[in-house]
């Protein structure tokens, strides 16, 4: 029907001859479809897309407060005086704790220390420079109970975890677990909504040192054991590396659970308007010199 409607010497044939209509006509034979009729309707198409609204993700909410909390979890039994990360596990797991905080800035976050028995260090607090405080006088030698207790942990978290209004994350800075623990987490987290995430405080094969014959630290099966610790509290192990990229990772399952856990309140990214862009350059065709005579 639009090709009919665009043959304007339609209309005249129905007044004078073939010929005549011929000598009269420019461009006669012109059924293209480079019309601004069909023009028309592809810009009518894309306007009527970017009215709709399209949008497959999410955004932030201008009114979002983040109420997940991070309670980090350290290790200070006296495994992590190990150099195998020199100068000792616990200085470069503390190093790399005050590394994330300060990527995270005023977030939600607290200190939970642990040994033979685990205390709270630090309660929930926005102040990241409390962290700093805390940390510089942490040593194995804190603690009364010299001890190894794996599952030590676990009840003073659970008590700060109550206090949470969103699902949170627990970071557990370790070197070692064994399968009293694995049991409890899975049997304590079981019903929660936050996760664990486990960071491998120790040499590996894949730390990134560089060296041609790593110093022995942990090994495959206690990575191993880690991973299954960290799957007890629905979250991940993360091996400690030289580099930045253990920080990286920690960082975006610690964003990602925020995220997914508050998927739903999250309102939708309008992505209508990039369609904007194409309607543009299809417009200054009717700056074109004769283009309106095409009709």
């Amino acid at each position: 029907m639009l090709r009919k409607e665009d043959d304007l010497t339609a209309q005249w044939r129905k007044h004078m001859s073939a010929k005549m209509v011929q000598q009269l006509t420019i461009n006669a034979h012109n059924n293209g479809w480079w019309t601004p009729t069909h023009l028309f309707l592809v810009i009518a198409i894309i306007a009527t897309l970017v009215m709709a609204g399209p949008t497959w993700t999410r955004q932030t909410s201008p009114l979002y407060e983040d109420n997940s909390e991070l309670i980090v979890v350290l290790d200070v039994a006296d495994t992590m005086n190990q150099s195998d990360l020199q100068p000792t596990r616990l200085t470069r797991a503390k190093q790399k704790v005050l590394q994330l905080i300060e990527r995270r800035g005023d977030a939600k976050t607290a200190l939970v220390v642990y040994g033979g028995s685990a205390h709270v260090a630090m309660p929930t607090t926005k102040d990241s420079t409390l962290a700093h405080y805390f940390l510089d006088v942490l040593d194995t030698q804190l603690l009364p109970d010299q001890t190894t207790r794996p599952d030590a942990f676990i009840t003073p978290v659970k008590t700060l975890l109550k206090k949470a209004k969103a699902p949170s994350t627990v970071l557990l800075l370790t070197d070692k677990t064994d399968e009293q623990a694995i049991a409890k987490l899975k049997q304590e987290f079981a019903p929660l909504e936050h996760q664990v995430l486990v960071w491998a405080i120790g040499e590996h094969a894949n730390s990134g040192s560089g060296a041609e014959a790593p110093v022995a630290g942990l090994t495959q099966e206690d990575l191993q054991r880690l991973t299954q610790l960290a799957q007890s509290g629905h979250g991940s192990m993360i091996p400690f590396t030289h580099d930045s990229s253990d920080i990286d990772r920690v960082y975006s399952l610690i964003q990602n659970n925020l995220f997914s856990s508050d998927d739903a309140d999250q309102p939708w990214l309008d992505a209508g308007y990039w369609l904007l862009f194409l309607l543009l350059p299809l417009q200054l065709m009717w700056f074109r010199r004769g283009w309106t005579l095409k009709w």
